[in-house]
């Protein structure tokens, strides 16, 4: 078994129940060819805003289950668009060219590999008194909601293999525990492992996780089996969490974390989901690597027929 790592770059209803409890995300590894063009879904008339029709054009058939509407698979262009009509024109959007850590580009220069879209209350930053609280120009006041979207990938091929939401809720808008508890599981199912802590921490009386650990086949994984340790804790649904692992021998992984709040435990100060298939993950990874090979010993044969092309004078 063979394993990958990300390196670190930086719930319209609480959890976005429509899509509902996840089928396994097997069978071809997506994001291995570049898209073809998309088809877009049956859905309500798309209305445009600005330079974005909402609902998003996407492909049908997509397969998994998602988080707030985005689904791994998605191109690039629909992830941003998906998360943009869910965030709303008005959230602020950032995006990174790197996120494997490790990679060879082979002086292939890339796309975009990540993308963040958070929404808050924010203002312009005053560079003389505050600049290390800076981000873009912005101080952020209070964030509502981030939406990260892992989108690896040579160019033209880069695919939405890791998604994360945090929500962080304000005093009189924080959700019942019980009530995310209820809805995790209504929308991904009995989750395979459990952490539930009461130890106090900054503002947070304690926390819930819950992980969701799925096969190849995308059947849940027992414990007893010997991969699941290995495969469970792909990624970390913390919000201030950015890495991420993944391994051939594993398949869909998703986890929620949930902080409880120090005024009243029942309530949820912050909640956070994070998914990713390891083993889609795994195979994109490697044809992404063997194409950037192949694209940079292109360019460097293209570039010695060029310079043979040329007189040279002594």
């Amino acid at each position: 078994m063979h394993a990958h790592r990300a390196c670190a770059m930086a719930v319209a209803g609480i959890l976005a129940l429509a899509g509902c409890r996840g089928e396994g995300a097997g069978g071809q590894p997506a994001g291995a060819q570049p898209a073809a063009a998309p088809e877009t879904a049956a859905g309500p008339e798309p209305v445009a805003t600005g330079d974005l029709r909402c609902p998003a054009p996407v492909r049908e058939g997509l397969p998994g289950p998602d988080i707030i509407g985005l689904r791994l698979g998605m191109t690039a262009d629909e992830a941003l668009a998906t998360a943009r009509c869910a965030l709303g024109t008005d959230a602020e959007v950032s995006n990174a060219n790197r996120w494997l850590d490790r990679l060879d580009t082979h002086g292939v220069e890339l796309g975009t590999q990540t993308f963040t879209v958070r929404k808050g209350e924010h203002r312009p930053c005053d560079f003389r008194r505050e600049w290390h609280e800076c981000e873009g120009g912005l101080k952020w006041l209070h964030v509502d909601e981030v939406v990260t979207v892992a989108t690896p990938g040579a160019p033209g091929a880069e695919t939405a293999h890791l998604i994360r939401r945090a929500q962080h809720f304000r005093e009189g808008a924080m959700p019942p525990v019980q009530a995310l508890l209820d809805a995790l599981v209504a929308k991904y199912g009995e989750p395979q492992w459990t952490e539930e802590s009461d130890k106090p921490r900054g503002h947070s009386a304690g926390h819930r996780r819950l992980e969701w650990v799925r096969d190849h086949a995308g059947h849940p994984m027992a414990t007893a089996n010997p991969l699941f340790h290995r495969c469970r804790g792909a990624v970390n649904a913390h919000p201030n969490a950015t890495g991420a692992k993944w391994s051939d021998g594993c398949g869909l992984s998703i986890q929620a974390w949930i902080a409880l709040s120090g005024r009243n435990p029942a309530l949820a100060m912050e909640v956070g989901t994070a998914m990713l298939h390891q083993g889609s993950l795994y195979a994109h990874v490697e044809a992404m690597q063997d194409e950037l090979r192949r694209l940079g010993q292109a360019r460097r044969e293209a570039e010695v027929q060029a310079a043979e092309a040329r007189d040279v004078r002594l």
